[in-house]
């Protein structure tokens, strides 16, 4: 076979075309042939071959019975590792802002460490009369949106372990009493995609959060648009809670989360 797809191109060099070679294995939806790969990628059966070699021998490619390749387990642990050294802030900024951009309300971001919801990162609305929010203050497992879009990824098991009494800590005349009250609201959470803390923690204001999941589709944490109920309205929640729930998907996609993996 003659070349010419990568003679011409300017620049093209060695790790382009294992790439090539890499990108038409993920392409199929079964193992190739030496010749299908080379016709593919636009090269000769005996450049492809060195390339698959040096493939199989890193592990990125896998050579089956019968002479076919597939994509190996070494790109699946190199992509575990550039997964999990991910920092989960920098990949959530950019969805942060067009959220705030979008509000002008307060955005937060908070992850589950050591049994806690923790906010890690925050902008606040420029308006006066506003949520407040601090990068390192810690919310309450049932009564803010942030905890309940957490809990809601859970087991009834594992909420119970994370809230074990029986009276849960009252803030407001709407916060949730029992864990049992909570259990019940946590299944419409996920349906929907968002929760609300409809002035479940701070009286005169109403926040709604969606969870962020790993690539196993365990929560590690949450995003959040807050403010006062009068710019907040209840007629806004459904809408509201839709895009904010997009961007939640949105972050945990970037970590490696597919909704497909995890139906």
């Amino acid at each position: 076979m003659k070349e010419t797809q990568f003679t011409t191109t300017t620049g093209f060099d060695a790790v382009d075309r294992a790439v090539a070679i890499l990108k038409a294995l993920e392409r199929s939806e079964s193992p190739l042939t030496l010749s299908m790969i080379a016709k593919e990628v636009g090269l000769g059966q005996p450049t492809s071959s060195r390339y698959l070699a040096s493939l199989v021998g890193h592990g990125y490619v896998e050579k089956l019975e019968g002479g076919r390749y597939v994509l190996g387990i070494g790109l699946y642990i190199l992509g575990r590792k550039a997964l999990h050294r991910r920092d989960v802030r920098v990949v959530a900024r950019p969805q942060l802002e067009l959220l705030h951009a979008q509000y002008n309300e307060t955005v937060s971001l908070a992850l589950w460490i050591n049994g806690e919801v923790v906010v890690v990162d925050c902008i606040e609305a420029t308006q006066v009369l506003k949520q407040g929010a601090t990068v390192g203050g810690q919310n309450p497992w049932h009564a803010s949106s942030l905890g309940k879009a957490i809990l809601a990824w859970l087991t009834p098991s594992e909420v119970r372990k994370l809230l074990p009494e029986e009276i849960l800590v009252r803030f407001t005349a709407n916060t949730l009493q029992t864990p049992d009250d909570l259990l019940a609201e946590l299944p419409v959470i996920r349906e929907r995609g968002f929760a609300v803390d409809d002035e479940e923690s701070t009286i005169g204001g109403r926040c709604i959060g969606a969870a962020v999941l790993d690539a196993s589709g365990r929560p590690i944490g949450a995003i959040s648009v807050s403010g006062p109920i009068s710019r907040l309205t209840s007629e806004r929640v459904p809408a509201t809670g839709e895009i904010v729930s997009s961007a939640a998907l949105a972050i945990s996609q970037a970590l490696g989360f597919h909704a497909s993996d995890n139906d």
